[in-house]
Order: structure tokens, then sequence, then C-alpha cells
């Protein structure tokens, strides 16, 4: 039996796969919140579907980047990305301002601030380091057509 290629048929499929993502997603958070209602507000975070939850979004997202950067090389001609530096920076930068956002509103614990503000440092670096390569890597294959 020969497999049929149709692009409809493709498109259609991941529409099929975006909704019971979709799907799952929901499902997913509303037992997290009916976790936190019945338990208390910590239960909700220790679950597992917790994790999952983040996992499965992060993950999501990204996916997502190397999509959205395709779109963006397509709709406007950007000459060459910006240097890495500046998204080391602005990473830094929100690490530390979140890290001291938490360090203000609980001043018992000086060391999940730290914690806190590394993790979001490390999350940052690591998005726009991703969307860094990808748009670098575009740039150089525009160069290499021209």
């Amino acid at each position: 039996m020969k497999k049929i290629k149709d692009e409809r048929l493709n498109l259609v499929t991941l529409k099929n796969v975006r909704i019971a993502y979709l799907f799952q997603t929901v499902g997913i958070l509303a037992i997290v919140i009916y976790t936190q209602f019945t338990s208390g507000p910590n239960a909700g975070f220790e679950s597992p579907l917790f994790l999952v939850l983040i996992l499965s979004s992060s993950l999501f997202l990204f996916l997502q980047m190397r999509v959205s950067a395709d779109i963006e090389a397509s709709e406007k001609k950007r000459k060459k990305p910006r240097p890495y530096y500046l998204y080391v920076i602005l990473s830094l930068a929100f690490g530390v301002l979140m890290g001291l956002i938490i360090y203000l509103t609980d001043r018992q614990n000086p060391i999940s601030a730290l914690i806190s503000g590394i993790v979001f440092f490390v999350c940052f670096l690591a998005s726009y380091s991703v969307m860094y390569y990808l748009k670098k890597k575009r740039s150089s294959d525009d160069d290499d057509l021209d």
C-alpha cells in the first residue's frame, strides 16, 4: 500500500495535534488548580503534574521559536543579529531584577531569592541563545545565497 503524501492532510494532522495539546494542557492546569484549592496552595506546586505542565510549555515555546524566527526572517530583512553580549546582559538584568523582587517580598529566605534569580538568568539565557543561534544561522544562510 502506497503512503499518501498530501499537504492538506498534513495540515489537518497538525491542527489535530495542536487541539490535543491544548486540551491536555488545559486538563493538567485544571488538575493543578483543583489540587491547590483542595490541599493548599503549595500542594499544587509540589505535584508532578505541575512539573509536566512547566516542562511541556517550555518545550513548546522552544520549538515555536524556530517557527517565529523563520517568519521574522521572511517578513523583514535584518542584516546581522545583535551581538550576543547584549542577550547575556539582558538575561543577567532580568535575573537580578527577579531575584530582588523575590528578596523584597520574602526577606526570610535570601538563598531562595538568589537561586530564583539564577534560575531566571539561566532560563532567559538559554532561550536567547537558541534564538541567537537560529537568527545567526538564518543570516549566514542568506549571505551564502547572495
